[in-house]
């Protein structure tokens, strides 16, 4: 099943299991295709669509957060058509009608098949590259970008206090809280990881461990023989999952 190298497809993986978004990469690159993510929620799923060459999106239906994968097939859609294939352990009527309705490529249950998968993503392409032929696709509209908002207003001792997030160095997950760490001090949110996440830019955060974001503005050193990063005086082990993208985003040379 694996497609031959001159027509290497780029495919948008989306899902919030860590170990299992590892189980989907290992699964594309043997059948051919190029990953890219993974995304862990709809927020970074959305920046990697808009600023990566993206051919195909494999979609999690059950994400955390307020944006599940039906939502969020919807949005890709609205900012680029690409074929849409799901994934879900969840078989009931509903999820599959409302998932019907974005008019996906195939709707896959967890856990799904080597052969099956590359079945799904190769009819994916193909229906698609036919669609796209037989239907000229009209011009499109620029889509008006709205700013990224560059601070948060964080409750303490009642009040509300204006954190920039510029000077946010790193953010971690502690029980129910979530930990951002600036300069001089600590600053706790009584908010879980996932739902932080949604507003933090994803061009300026990156995860680097499943608990754990750094911002890049703020990165000092990688290690990455020892899998140690540097962030402002903090120094951070990075997880091997995470530490090919954090490779990827900053700026190399040497």
């Amino acid at each position: 099943m694996a497609l031959p190298a001159e027509s290497v497809v780029r495919v948008l993986v989306v899902e919030d299991e860590p170990l299992y978004a590892e189980q989907l990469e290992a699964a594309l690159q043997d059948l051919g295709y190029e990953p890219v993510g993974p995304a862990a929620d709809a927020r970074i799923a959305l920046a990697l669509h808009r600023t990566e060459t993206i051919d195909l999106a494999l979609l999690d239906v059950n994400l955390r957060g307020s944006v599940d994968g039906i939502a969020l097939a919807a949005q890709l859609l609205a900012h680029r058509p690409i074929p849409i294939v799901f994934l879900t352990s969840l078989t009931d009527g509903a999820t599959f009608t409302r998932a019907q309705n974005t008019g996906p490529a195939a709707f896959l249950t967890k856990p799904v098949e080597l052969a099956a998968l590359g079945r799904a993503l190769a009819l994916a392409v193909h229906n698609f590259g036919q669609h796209q032929s037989a239907t000229p696709a009209p011009a499109a509209e620029p889509l008006p970008v709205a700013p990224l908002p560059d601070a948060l207003f964080v409750k303490e001792n009642g009040l509300l206090e204006k954190i920039r997030l510029s000077n946010v160095q790193s953010v971690m997950a502690e029980d129910k809280l979530c930990c951002l760490t600036l300069a001089e001090r600590t600053v706790h949110v009584r908010m879980a990881l996932r739902e932080l996440v949604q507003y933090l830019p994803p061009e300026r955060f990156v995860q680097i461990q499943r608990s754990y974001y750094v911002n890049i503005e703020h990165i000092e050193r990688l290690d990455p023989v020892r899998h140690l990063l540097q962030v402002g005086k903090q120094l951070l082990p990075v997880s091997r999952l995470y530490q090919d993208e954090l490779l990827r985003r900053l700026r190399t040379i040497g």
